[in-house]
């Protein structure tokens, strides 16, 4: 898995937490020399007749497209005149919002979809499932989640959980290449219960050891708990992490709607930067709910 961070895709809305994401996304950029590409989705509403399917309301759509490009290109510009060199592009939709993201990834090669979220979730939006759970479900690359509260945009202090076995070498990678960036150091942090697999320890045990052997700045803890998520955010707090990354493989998923699996929890109850490490799919996959806009990105969870 390539885990180099080159063209990085921002999702906005222009409200105050979606730019809190991309200032996020401008500081990742100018230390990785990445490109960013801002994107506003307008959705389309069609009405099905005997013709057909047909675009209504399209003198507004126009008209909020018009509005939306004038507002990317004069963040664009203040943007570019603040930032020497920043390289950074911008992109109008009309489909589904997972869709086009997904679209870019393939067309635009991206890397990393930064999102800014409001934090905790409310009842609806547990039993429903909040859009960054939904975007970390179906979003085909990683996925850095920003809450709007963050106010620092450097990662010195990492937090590298290892809870499960998945794509531990790029997890490794990745944090090695941003610690690298921000001069930081590595919390490696190995988490299971008392029945866990030996593997997990043994696996925890390898990446210490080449952590050490490739000079990397890093301390190390192993802790017994039941309840992952939560110890992770506590730890992240006593750490004062300002950056966790998790691998992308949920747990517990099988439990009812009115319960929290491991993604909802971490998302629930961490109040910095979540780094989701996905592995990329660079081919065109359909997805299975065409018609689901959402004109609020980035929202709260």
């Amino acid at each position: 898995m390539n885990t180099a961070i080159k063209n990085i895709l921002v999702p906005t809305d222009l409200s105050e937490k979606s730019l809190n994401a991309i200032e996020m996304a401008v500081q990742m950029a100018i230390r990785h020399h990445a490109r960013i590409i801002l994107f506003h989705m307008i959705p389309n509403y069609f009405m099905i007749d005997r013709t057909g399917k047909q675009v209504i309301g399209y003198k507004t759509i126009e008209e909020n497209t018009i509005k939306v490009q004038a507002g990317l290109d004069a963040l664009k510009t203040a943007l570019t005149e603040r930032y020497e060199g920043l390289k950074i592009e911008t992109k109008i939709r009309h489909q589904d919002l997972v869709d086009s993201m997904n679209d870019f990834v393939v067309s635009e090669n991206i890397d990393l979809v930064v999102v800014g979220t409001s934090g905790r979730q409310k009842l609806k939006q547990l039993i429903l499932g909040s859009s960054s759970y939904h975007m970390l479900s179906y979003v085909h690359c990683s996925v850095l989640l920003v809450p709007e509260t963050c106010t620092h945009y450097s990662f010195k202090k990492i937090l590298f959980p290892v809870r499960v076995l998945d794509n531990l070498n790029a997890k490794l990678e990745l944090s090695l290449i941003i610690a690298k960036k921000n001069q930081g150091v590595i919390s490696l942090l190995g988490i299971s219960d008392e029945y866990g697999p030996e593997s997990l320890t043994n696996a925890f045990l390898d990446l210490k050891k080449q952590l050490h052997m490739r000079s990397a700045d890093y301390t190390s803890e192993f802790l017994l708990t039941r309840n992952k998520a939560i110890e992770i955010s506590e730890f992240s707090k006593k750490k004062a992490a300002d950056l966790i990354i998790l691998n992308y493989e949920d747990e517990e998923s099988w439990k009812s709607i009115f319960s929290e699996n491991f993604l909802k929890k971490i998302i629930n109850a961490t109040d910095v930067p979540l780094l989701f490490l996905k592995p990329k799919i660079t081919i065109k996959i359909p997805q299975g709910n065409p018609n689901a806009y959402d004109i609020t990105l980035p929202c709260p969870g």
